[in-house]
């Protein structure tokens, strides 16, 4: 489903951090990514992947809802599950739409967890922020402690991407969203290779926002 910024009051504050993000890809002005955090305190010791994330270009990125779909049918997600990644579309300078295609952000310091009262929710293999259903307690503090409004609800729990590992794909192997990017539009890996990549390419890759240290990062020019 793509999502107007203009009307959708639910991603309201990711479209405005997102909506940040592009001004500053547009602009050229970059962005520190936050800094990592404990990996002792956040992801357990003995992890032996680094943190993973996504990268969006919205150069390429047309709003076919593949990746959207991709998620759904693999995930197996009921119909009273919203979808867990998104389409938000904006208008750049020449009245153009941008697309941008965005979930759960994997953030270095999630506030989603530091929040839950029932232990639902783990940073775990490949920084990987996952919940824990039959923990899940359904009060909704993660929903309000997140800066980039993923946690979504049905009658079971919280629901939100975990880059499918419930669907059987390994920390570290691609989700199926970035499977199904026929345009090469979303990345998916360790999040300093995809920056150093796109560097490489002369792109400048920026942040969905600064909060919690989101992994999510955009590239591409826009007007």
């Amino acid at each position: 489903m793509i999502v107007d910024a203009n009307l959708s009051r639910r991603g309201f504050a990711r479209s405005c951090g997102i909506f940040c993000a592009i001004v500053a890809c547009g602009t050229t002005l970059g962005c520190a990514r936050q800094a990592e955090a404990d990996d002792t305190a956040v992801a357990g010791e003995g992890a032996s992947l680094p943190q993973y994330g996504f990268l969006v270009d919205m150069g390429k990125c047309v709003g076919c809802e593949n990746c959207v779909a991709a998620c759904r049918q693999y995930n197996k997600l009921s119909n009273d599950t919203p979808n867990r990644r998104t389409i938000t579309v904006f208008q750049d300078s020449r009245d153009e739409n941008v697309y941008v295609s965005t979930s759960c952000m994997h953030c270095d310091e999630p506030n989603c967890m530091r929040v839950c009262p029932a232990g639902a929710i783990t940073k775990g293999e490949a920084g990987i922020v996952h919940v824990d259903k039959q923990k899940c307690i359904g009060c909704k503090y993660c929903y309000q402690a997140c800066p980039y409004g993923v946690p979504n609800y049905n009658s079971e729990a919280m629901d939100k991407c975990d880059c499918c590992l419930d669907a059987g794909i390994a920390p570290g192997e691609t989700p199926y969203c970035v499977q199904a990017c026929i345009f090469n539009a979303l990345k998916y890996g360790p999040v300093d290779e995809l920056v150093a990549q796109a560097e490489g390419r002369g792109l400048e890759p920026v942040p969905v926002g600064e909060p919690c240290g989101p992994n999510c990062y955009l590239v591409g020019e826009v007007a």
